[in-house]
């Protein structure tokens, strides 16, 4: 296999998927710059999450029950994955000049939650083959940067409302950890129906795309 195509087919989408979101910010884009950062960001917050779900990966394909694979949804696959993209956004973007309106929460986190897709897409298809890459180019990219999305629109709450700014991060940690565990249990488990996760999915996008635009309309 060339590693210029599996390259192109796992890192490309992300990218593709970037600018898509990136486009969406048309009154004040973010410096494409920082946008990097935070893509780069999510790329390296790969390593510490698979990290943490090591030692817990024959629980998740294992669980026993499916109450048991619904906890380790939550605790070994959303907790890690979101909670270590969060400290990624958190790192490095959250206390700079550039973040200077609500709505640069979201497009940070999609930067950094597609960052993590692209590099996870990568170790998908050395495992599985480049078969496998089409549907995470769709599918898991739009999944990472949508959950992701979530936690930044709270994340943009959070910064410019200080008052109530660990209130937000908690809650937008919780609903980000939670959406990608229902997500991910939908798939996983074959006593549910899978199309559901496309439900949560699509929720999710259409939370975020609906949120950019309405603090566009309120800002300008």
């Amino acid at each position: 296999m060339s590693y210029i195509i599996l390259l192109a087919v796992s890192l490309g989408p992300g990218l593709a998927w970037l600018w898509f979101f990136y486009r969406q910010d048309r009154f004040a884009p973010e410096p494409r710059a920082l946008v990097t950062k935070s893509f780069v960001a999510g790329m390296l917050a790969v390593l510490p999450a698979a990290l943490v779900e090591l030692p817990f990966r024959g629980f998740i394909t294992n669980p026993g029950s499916l109450w048991g694979l619904a906890l380790a949804s939550v605790f070994f696959i959303g907790l890690p994955e979101e909670g270590i993209k969060y400290l990624a956004v958190r790192r490095e973007v959250y206390e700079h000049p550039e973040f200077d309106e609500p709505v640069d929460g979201i497009i940070y986190s999609i930067g950094v939650g597609l960052g993590f897709a692209a590099l996870e897409n990568l170790f998908y298809a050395l495992s599985f083959g480049i078969s496998i890459a089409p549907l995470r180019a769709l599918v898991a990219c739009l999944a990472h940067a949508s959950f992701s999305g979530v936690l930044g629109y709270y994340l943009g709450l959070a910064k410019f409302n200080p008052d109530r700014e660990r209130a937000f991060l908690i809650q937008g940690l919780t609903i980000a950890i939670l959406l990608h565990a229902v997500y991910d249990l939908f798939i996983l488990s074959p006593q549910l129906p899978g199309y559901i996760s496309l439900v949560v999915l699509g929720s999710a996008y259409l939370f975020i795309r609906a949120k950019i635009r309405e603090t566009r309309i309120l800002e300008h």
